[in-house]
């Protein structure tokens, strides 16, 4: 098979460790894709027309309420993919699945996924794991929504962004941030200003860098 580049994303990662040549199978229908910020990918109840495994960019879940208000419910980067609905068998999905990191991705089709599940049981396994493993966060982020500080699940949503992309900066604006925490623009300006009189952060023209890791862990909740 040659030298083969190393796996940008973790599950195809995984795959590969497991079984390489179920990994090159499942290559053959992956196309790579480079998205920008705020492009989206899934709409709510609409068709899946691909799954994505993000490389060096992040998709975020996001739920939109009848009056108009919007929270984000999951943050996918090179760790995971987008479209297990369609593992499990939906058509369509109900959240809207924008970029909030641009970035590189693979995608594949969504009717050549369910025919690689099927054809290809290491990719199967994978896929069981990343969805307990799934399970198992959104259970920790619901506790964590109800029962922690504004700022520490701030820093929580920081350092997730931060394992999720190669950069030391990503670009992130109030209005993002508030969305992705569920609170108002201005509670987001006052812990982001905190953090930064900290020195745990530098926000500068909607981008933000990290420039104390371990103050920011410091900063978090147990999430």
């Amino acid at each position: 098979m040659g030298d083969l580049l190393p796996a940008r994303n973790r599950l195809l990662a995984a795959l590969r460790s497991a079984d390489p040549g179920a990994e090159a199978q499942l290559r053959e229908g992956l196309e790579s894709v480079e998205l920008a910020l705020h492009d989206k990918v899934m709409g709510p109840d609409r068709p899946i027309g691909h799954v994505y495994f993000p490389e060096t960019g992040v998709l975020s879940q996001i739920q939109q309420m009848r009056n108009g208000s919007a929270v984000e419910v999951n943050l996918v980067g090179s760790d995971g993919m987008v479209g297990l609905a369609v593992y499990f068998g939906s058509v369509t999905f109900p959240m809207e699945v924008a970029c909030s990191a641009p970035g590189t991705f693979l995608r594949m089709r969504s009717a050549d996924l369910l025919a690689e599940v099927a054809r290809n049981p290491p990719l199967l396994r994978i896929l069981h794991g990343y969805t307990q493993a799934v399970l198992e966060i959104r259970a920790q982020a619901i506790g964590c929504d109800r029962f922690h500080a504004v700022e520490a699940r701030a820093a929580r949503w920081l350092l997730e962004m931060d394992d999720r992309v190669p950069e030391d900066e990503f670009t992130m604006t109030h209005e993002s941030l508030a969305l992705m925490l569920g609170v108002r623009r201005q509670t987001v300006s006052a812990v982001a200003s905190h953090l930064c009189q900290q020195a745990l952060i530098v926000y500068r023209r909607g981008l933000i860098e990290i420039v104390d890791r371990v103050g920011v862990e410091g900063a978090s909740c147990e999430c």
